[in-house]
């Protein structure tokens, strides 16, 4: 895997980003969807391995995977993800849409050989916030998002009311959708809203709008990582 520090004026900060190519990349001229993966500091390596076993299976296609870090797993970088990944008055996660937007995807664009209208995001908990935000501001950035586990609590469930304002922005626009949930989390904090969340999407019975909703059993929260990108994955690309 390649590493790169890309420095963002829009966030003030800089961010770690790992890149993993197909085993052939560099012996062919072929074209690849992109996944970008939130937390990347520690979700990076188990979607690289994830993606290779369904790879393996000939579940998805081979994929180019961009994991967003940190660069460190320490207390800082707790902070970084919570300014980056929820929606605030200040315009936080505005921030961070803007700079995957106007910066990263662009520059993953032109380096390497992609399919540009083929991405999806995977995010999980607050990243799962953040993934939902951008499914409801600027749902053209990826036409796949995986999401587990989303917290919706954040600002008294400000995402609710992104969501309500949504419906045209999102139209008859070709997107799969995957949400999962873990079985043994707190009702009051994931399964509830969540499940609330997936109703109110389903309602509105969007034209072009693919959504899976799944319940892990027996799963609690930090056990729901790899088990909703495994499915999620496989939701999206196993046509």
């Amino acid at each position: 895997a390649t590493e790169e520090y890309i420095f963002s004026e829009l966030v003030a900060d800089t961010f770690h980003v790992m890149i993993s190519v197909p085993d052939g990349y560099y012996s062919s001229e072929k074209r690849y969807p992109v996944l970008y993966v939130l937390d990347g500091d520690v979700a990076f390596g188990m979607a690289a391995s994830i993606a290779r076993y369904l790879q393996i299976g000939e579940n998805i296609p081979e994929m180019i995977i961009v994991g967003i870090g940190y660069g460190a797993l320490d207390k800082s970088a707790g902070e970084k993800r919570r300014r980056d990944y929820r929606p605030t008055q200040a315009g936080d996660a505005e921030n961070f849409l803007n700079f995957l937007n106007g910066q990263l995807i662009p520059y993953i664009d032109s380096k390497y050989r992609t399919i540009p209208d083929d991405r999806t995001i995977n995010g999980y908990s607050i990243g799962g916030l953040f993934a939902l935000y951008t499914l409801f501001t600027k749902p053209e950035t990826f036409s796949g998002y995986i999401i587990g586990s989303p917290s919706l609590t954040w600002d008294n469930y400000s995402i609710f009311s992104y969501e309500e304002n949504s419906f045209e922005k999102i139209g008859e626009m070709k997107i799969s959708l995957f949400i999962s949930v873990g079985g043994e989390e707190s009702d009051e904090k994931y399964f509830d809203p969540i499940d609330k969340l997936v109703t109110q999407i389903q309602e509105r019975n969007y034209s072009g709008l693919k959504l899976e909703a799944k319940v892990f059993d027996g799963s609690t929260h930090l056990m729901g990582p790899p088990e909703s990108l495994t499915h999620g994955l496989f939701s999206i690309f196993n046509k």
